[in-house]
């Protein structure tokens, strides 16, 4: 197959794109693949849009841009919290500007509509203009809104133009990460207020999601890290420890190391080695809250390492949301997991979100490059494919998904390009 040319695509032609074990260099790099997706995935599937402690108040409201839509979520004054289009019905100016704020309504800077936050034409100036049509414009030019909208545990997902299955059907076997993050808390919730940084990369969007859940990387591209940080949470050699890694099936999968730190029975393995000691209030929270042999084993277990398709990744004590500009552009956007009613573990988790994901931090300057090179080595158009076939001998389908023992296995991406290739291939 050579590279796609500008002709519409139909979905045999997206199907061929995907193999078992490879992947064609131009899911990358193609205008016409990027603009399916922006349709196909974003628009009409599922996506992670926001956190519903970050509007915690009616009024409160933060933007976001999925999919190339700018968009408002916004808790009204009857507590539901709606994804709106940023865009007045009018003449389609972008209604806010701030990301995030408070107000009960938004005025168009061009003619001065004014809308609710609960999307409805509340103010039209002159309104003699329309005569006796007034109620007619407001009951049809309100903010369009989200055709679907629905939560789990506090992450809010949209479906911009509808899709057919429920939010639990898409997120499947995945709500098992978001169980596993929220029960850090004593209170079962997140607070996700810390703010969200923002890195720029040169690449595409799923070269970030791809090398999230990527257990081959490790030792080669963040070598530096692991030379000055010791000792590592675990050894990053396969072969030493009994770390696996899952396709969870629906296009979320995963880097799972419960079973290497039940193997230890050590107490925040994943967050330094913390002593209890240094933080008693939160583990007496956590007692409290679910008795100590519970909490022993959730604070063994730790927090997951879990990519929920397409744009979410639940990094441990941290979330990232990819925000896709162009095929070889996206902003990457972090923030810290905050601990409901642990404010001694987040004061600790925001000094290692900036050691790792910060402007300076460890990771993520070694990822964006990684990132930057690959978008630019897929320049050469030859070899045409990607090989993804590491451990595909040695996957194990079982009662989780298909999982595989050796960490450095690129089971995760199989299954990430699997429900790609099922969502832009399926006809329509």
């Amino acid at each position: 197959m050579t590279a796609l040319d500008s002709r519409p695509l139909a979905p045999e032609d997206v199907r061929g794109l995907i193999r078992p074990d490879r992947v064609h260099g131009s899911v990358y790099t193609s205008p016409e693949v990027f603009a399916l997706e922006m349709r196909r995935i974003y628009r009409e599937g599922w996506v992670y849009v926001a956190h519903e402690s970050e509007v915690p108040e009616a009024g409160d409201y933060v933007t976001r841009r999925i999919g190339g839509d700018p968009l408002i979520i916004a808790r009204g004054r009857d507590g539901q919290v709606r994804v709106l289009h940023n865009r007045c019905a009018h003449r389609g100016n972008r209604l806010c500007s701030a990301d995030r704020g408070n107000a009960n309504s938004f005025r168009c800077h061009y003619h001065g509509w004014t809308f609710g936050n609960d999307g409805s034409l509340v103010a039209v100036p002159m309104k003699d203009g329309y005569a006796d049509r007034l109620d007619d414009v407001k009951d049809r030019l309100g903010l369009a809104p989200a055709a679907r909208v629905d939560s789990y545990r506090g992450f809010v997902f949209a479906s911009l133009e509808g899709t057919d299955i429920s939010l639990a059907e898409h997120l499947g076997r995945a709500t098992g990460a978001i169980d596993r993050l929220c029960d850090l808390s004593p209170t079962g919730e997140l607070t996700l207020t810390a703010g969200w940084m923002k890195h720029y990369n040169r690449c595409n969007w799923k070269m970030i999601m791809e090398n999230n859940v990527d257990g081959y990387h490790a030792l080669f591209t963040h070598k530096s890290v692991y030379d000055a940080v010791r000792p590592a949470k675990v050894s990053h050699v396969p072969s030493k420890v009994q770390v696996l890694v899952r396709d969870l099936g629906g296009g979320h999968t995963e880097i799972d190391y419960a079973e290497e730190y039940t193997r230890l029975d050590e107490e925040f393995v994943w967050f330094g080695r913390a002593p209890r000691e240094s933080m008693p209030e939160y583990i007496a929270a956590m007692e409290a809250a679910y008795g100590p042999e519970r909490t022993h084993r959730t604070l063994v277990l730790g927090p997951p390492h879990t990519l929920i398709f397409p744009n979410l990744f639940l990094a441990e004590l941290n979330i990232m949301m990819v925000e896709p500009l162009a095929p070889g552009e996206t902003v990457a956007h972090y923030t810290p997991a905050l601990l409901d009613g642990a404010p001694e573990m987040n004061r600790k988790a925001l000094r290692r979100t900036e050691g790792a994901l910060g402007p300076a931090g460890f990771l993520l300057a070694d990822d964006g490059e990684i990132a930057e090179r690959n978008q630019r080595g897929l320049a050469a158009h030859q070899p045409e494919w990607l090989e993804l076939s590491r451990g595909v001998e040695s996957d194990i389908a079982n009662e989780t998904g298909t999982v595989n023992y050796d960490k450095s296995a690129e089971t995760p991406q199989r299954g990430f390009w699997k429900q790609w290739q099922s969502v832009m291939g399926e006809a329509k």
